[in-house]
């Protein structure tokens, strides 16, 4: 017995309960499929309510937003069976057996299947979103895109509701089963991100995930460790190297956020920005 969960917002949802159910109905088991939006009050949820009329496949629209971890929180509490599947919006199976090879392990209580980039280049303004799908988040371990969980297992350590904007709420979710001595199982069982976030909105969504960081690790929940990057900043603080870092920051940040809209944006300049913001959020903080 599966409950397959889908977080949305704003987003056209039915093609990917479609192959998923599709998928699903040819394992010969019992499921559900929930999708809840999350208070977006999008028109595209006209769409979304077709999803009503697949067999066992549930969608709702939210009154009001409650954030990433609060709806992924909601729908593993109204899962109704034991064996959690969830899976992003905004992602795609990337295999036709996607569903079939989580079930040839269900006996497992957490698995990660991974996340991959489209094979073919997207086009500015969104080929920063693609080239860093590529380049950065195919080989990060944990992600929240495309995951199973025993609910029992999911109810001992919940996603963490004070978080509100976008990002590090996966690696906190995952880093406190580590703690907790709860092997977690990484196979290749990837799902395909969209890349549908132009450079603006992505960075945007970058920024929100640094302030989620500083106020993580400020609270002592998660090390810096975790992140490469961010993990020089001991260094930049001991050279005395913060106030060129953020003067540098608002003098590029008008060159670098035009390379980052262009055909060609660069990494390493995606890098520094990251960086800068970083240091300017610590700054002030002190």
């Amino acid at each position: 017995m599966l409950s397959i969960l889908i977080p949305t917002y704003n987003y056209n949802i039915v093609p990917l309960v479609k192959e998923v159910f599709e998928q699903v109905s040819k394992c010969n088991i019992t499921f559900e499929i929930l999708v809840y939006d999350d208070g977006s009050n999008s028109k595209l949820n006209t769409k979304n309510q077709n999803i009503n009329f697949f067999q066992n496949c549930f969608f709702k629209e939210l009154p009001t937003n409650i954030g990433r971890s609060s709806i992924r929180n909601l729908l593993g509490t109204h899962a109704k069976y034991e064996t959690l599947l969830f899976i992003d919006a905004g992602t795609f199976p990337k295999e036709e057996n996607f569903i079939k090879n989580y079930i040839s392990i269900l006996d497992k209580e957490l698995i990660i299947g991974g996340m991959t980039h489209k094979k073919k280049p997207v086009k500015k303004p969104y080929k920063l979103r693609w080239l860093y799908t590529k380049k950065r988040e195919t080989k990060k371990g944990l992600h929240s895109s495309n995951f199973l969980i025993k609910k029992s297992v999911f109810e001992l350590n919940l996603f963490d509701e004070s978080l509100k904007k976008y990002g590090c709420e996966d690696v906190l979710f995952f880093d406190n089963f580590t703690k907790k001595n709860i092997e977690i199982l990484k196979i290749n069982n990837p799902v395909i991100h969209a890349a549908d976030d132009d450079a603006d909105t992505f960075i945007k969504k970058t920024e929100q995930a640094i302030e989620n960081l500083i106020k993580l690790t400020s609270l002592k929940k998660i090390g810096i460790s975790h992140y490469r990057l961010f993990s020089k900043y001991p260094l930049i603080e001991k050279l005395q190297l913060t106030h060129l870092m953020i003067k540098l920051f608002y003098l590029l940040k008008p060159m670098l956020v035009k390379n980052f809209n262009s055909s060609y944006p660069i990494l390493l300049l995606f890098d520094f920005y990251r960086l800068g913001y970083f240091c300017i959020l610590k700054k002030n903080k002190k």
